[in-house]
């Protein structure tokens, strides 16, 4: 049984590592829009999970409650849509190795 050539893990160690590292930044750039009420909110996020900006309709400003209630969806809406965008960056960048598998829930990312 032949051993593994050292060099050549550690090769391919050091390039999944700048892999990585290029996904980190590739998903500061990606970003994903949510809504609720009918676009009457609506939030961005980015694939590092970080709130963009969040616009209300201000025709509903006067019921706090329902804009609470629809700030929320809209980010929760945001923050499913950017998962599986980061999903798909994470296996682009792994040339497919993942999967089908929810490899950024399993890091707990989106939950």
């Amino acid at each position: 049984m032949a051993m593994p050539n050292l060099n050549d893990m550690m090769s391919q160690l050091k390039q999944a590592g700048e892999k990585m590292q290029d996904v980190q930044k590739q998903l500061e750039k990606i970003t994903a829009e949510g809504e609720a009420g009918g676009g009457m909110v609506k939030a961005v996020v980015n694939g590092k999970q970080k709130l963009l900006s969040v616009k209300i309709d201000p025709e509903i400003m006067d019921d706090p409650e329902m804009v609470q209630d629809l700030v929320v969806a809209a980010v929760n809406s945001a923050l499913e849509k950017v998962l599986k965008l980061a999903q798909e960056e994470m296996n682009r960048a792994a040339g497919g190795m993942l999967g089908n598998t929810d490899f950024l829930k399993n890091l707990n990312f989106g939950q």
